[in-house]
C-alpha cells in the first residue's frame, strides 16, 4: 500500500504550525518539533525523489504525474512549498548546534593523522601547525555556511511566515490526497 504524499505535507503542515502550541503546551510544541524534524527528513527526501524523477520512492509515496498536476489549480507549485517546509522542519531543531566547530576540529584532527600515516618522519610541531591551518581554513569556510544556514532558518521559523508554510503545506497536502 503507497502513502500519500499528501499525508506527509499534512502532518509536516501541523508540525510547522507548532508555534501555535506554544502557549498551550511546552511539552507539545517540543514533541511536535522533533516529530517535525523526522518528517522533515522524509519530505525533502520525497522531494528530492519527485524532483529529480528518481522514482526510487514510487512504490511506497503515491504523487501524481506531472501531467495530471498541471491542470490542478495552483498544485503544480507544490513541490517548492514542500522543499521549504523540509527545510523548515530540519532547520528548526538543529539550528544552535554549531556544526563548523565540530566538523573543523573533527578534519583538523583527520589531516595530522593521516599524515603521520603518510610520513611517519614528521615532527609533532609540524603536525601540530598543520592541524591548525587545516582546522582554521575548514572553520573559516563551514563558519559562512553556518552563518546563512542560520539566517534561513532564522527568517523561516519565524511565527508568521512558519504558520503560513504550515497552512500552504497542508492545503497542499488536502489537494494532493483529493486527486
Amino acid at each position: 500500500m503507497a502513502l500519500s504524499a499528501g499525508i506527509f505535507l499534512i502532518i509536516g503542515g501541523l508540525c510547522a504550525c507548532s508555534p501555535l502550541f506554544k502557549r498551550v503546551s511546552k511539552t507539545l510544541e517540543r514533541f511536535l518539533a522533533i516529530i517535525g524534524l523526522l518528517i522533515g527528513i522524509v519530505v525533502l527526501i520525497i522531494a528530492v525523489d519527485y524532483g529529480l524523477a528518481l522514482n526510487f520512492l514510487s512504490s511506497l509515496i503515491q504523487i501524481p504525474a506531472p501531467a495530471d498536476l498541471s491542470s490542478a489549480t495552483y498544485l503544480k507549485y507544490f513541490l517548492p512549498a514542500m522543499i521549504i517546509l523540509g527545510i523548515l522542519l530540519v532547520s528548526r531543531p538543529i539550528k544552535n548546534i554549531r556544526w563548523a566547530s565540530l566538523i573543523s576540529l573533527a578534519v583538523g584532527l583527520l589531516v595530522p593523522y593521516f599524515l603521520r600515516l603518510l610520513f611517519p618522519s614528521l615532527s609533532t610541531t609540524v603536525l601540530v601547525i598543520v592541524f591548525l591551518i587545516a582546522a582554521v581554513a575548514i572553520y573559516t569556510l563551514l563558519k559562512f555556511v553556518e552563518d546563512i544556514f542560520k539566517l534561513i532558518s532564522s527568517i523561516l521559523a519565524f511565527t508568521p511566515i512558519a504558520l503560513a508554510i504550515g497552512l500552504v503545506n497542508i492545503y497542499f497536502g488536502v489537494l494532493l490526497l483529493a486527486t
